[in-house]
């Protein structure tokens, strides 16, 4: 079976999302973590721990797929400088995180049937992202 780890990063958090199956047959897997944060962004110590959490699960959970919701460098609904230090923390790791637009998120699953009640409210983009990982 597929197991696939959808991100988004908002603020200064990162939420996780790790569905095991196909697109017509997943389910939500249980982990550590529904998302990893930076309680104290100007705080080396605490980005160093970030970065090991995130390797680690990296690495415990051994994926198929790693999506990142891609953000916006410009315009009104850009990403803050915290989320793009975020994802070059995860891009360090040795597994590949790839990128994916929203728009091509979105225009993959506008036919599929899915219920993003199965995660918690916050958690939605990154299911979404886990699902488009099963295709793509």
């Amino acid at each position: 079976m597929k197991k696939v780890c959808g991100i988004e990063l908002k603020s200064n958090e990162a939420r996780l999302v790790v569905l095991e199956g196909s697109l017509e047959d997943y389910k939500v897997i249980a982990t550590p973590y529904d998302k990893i944060k930076i309680e104290d962004t100007k705080d080396q110590s605490m980005i160093k721990e970030f970065h090991a959490k995130v390797l680690a699960f990296f690495d415990d959970e051994d994926f198929a797929a790693i999506g990142l919701k891609e953000r916006m460098t410009k315009g009104r609904f850009s990403g803050g400088a915290m989320t793009f230090k975020m994802e070059a923390l995860m891009q360090t790791s040795d597994y590949e995180v790839r990128l994916i637009h929203g728009a091509t998120i979105k225009s993959k699953l506008k036919n599929v049937d899915y219920d993003p009640d199965v995660v918690k409210k916050y958690q939605e983009e990154a299911f979404r992202v886990a699902l488009y990982l099963f295709n793509n």
